[in-house]
């Protein structure tokens, strides 16, 4: 699971993804939604170890989810001006 699974932060934050798995098991961190990827961000697969960063600059609330986990992984961020 993402953690925190929600998070608010101002426009201009950097989010900083890391798979902290002990298991070997690899994510995704992909913005939109199961099945309806948005576009704007996706960090590729992530083994153990592994981060991605990226700086959200404009305002709104932006869903995302584990490409490898599906609906059993999703994530939300709430960025305020």
């Amino acid at each position: 699971a993402f953690n925190p699974r929600t998070i608010t932060v101002h426009v201009g934050a950097k989010i900083v993804w890391t798979n902290n798995e002990t298991d070997g098991m690899p994510h995704t961190a992909t913005s939109g939604t199961p099945g309806a990827p948005s576009g704007l961000f996706d960090s590729g697969t992530l083994n153990p170890g592994q981060s991605f960063q990226f700086t959200f600059n404009t305002p709104g609330t932006f869903a995302y989810y584990c490409r490898i986990h599906g609906a059993a992984m999703t994530g939300t961020i709430t960025v305020v001006p």
